[in-house]
């Protein structure tokens, strides 16, 4: 059961931080996330198709990082609640941030000439305060999951 609600709460989490993303890129900043999930399995002609994809493979992430916030959290003998939330969630984000500048070096569709540019490391070159967004959007994915998972499972 434990499990379930870390699982739920990690979804939450991912719905909470994909609404964030796209208020990001809403301000006029490229973040978009599920956007480049789908376009690295199907073709990014399909734009709704690219979208879905992305959005589900987004949000499946999210269950999976809210396992694992919970389970090593809790195996570590630490109660999972908010402060936690921000230590955890900022190491999130500097691991998503390094990965986005990692992935992009084999995207079919990121990169110079390419329909989505180049991120960098931490979505550096996407503006200089793209790094700050990603962690932050992280460290509210990171509160977000451990408020739920308190409050549901305690």
């Amino acid at each position: 059961m434990q499990l379930l609600l870390a699982a739920l709460s990690g979804f939450i989490g991912a719905i909470v931080l994909t609404l964030l993303i796209y208020l990001v890129k809403v301000d006029g900043r490229y973040l978009d996330i599920p956007y480049m999930l789908g376009s690295r399995f199907v073709d990014i002609e399909n734009r709704s198709r690219v979208y879905t994809v992305g959005l589900i493979l987004h949000l499946l992430i999210g269950v999976f990082w809210g396992l694992l916030y919970v389970l090593t959290i809790t195996a570590l003998a630490i109660i999972p609640d908010w402060p936690i939330g921000i230590l955890w969630g900022f190491a999130h984000g500097v691991f998503v941030g390094s990965m986005i500048g990692i992935i992009a070096d084999t995207h079919p569709y990121i990169g110079k000439g390419k329909p989505i540019g180049d991120p960098g490391i931490m979505g550096q070159n996407w503006g200089t305060l793209m790094p700050y967004w990603i962690l932050f959007i992280h460290i509210v994915f990171g509160v977000c999951t451990l408020i739920i998972y308190n409050w549901l499972a305690y």
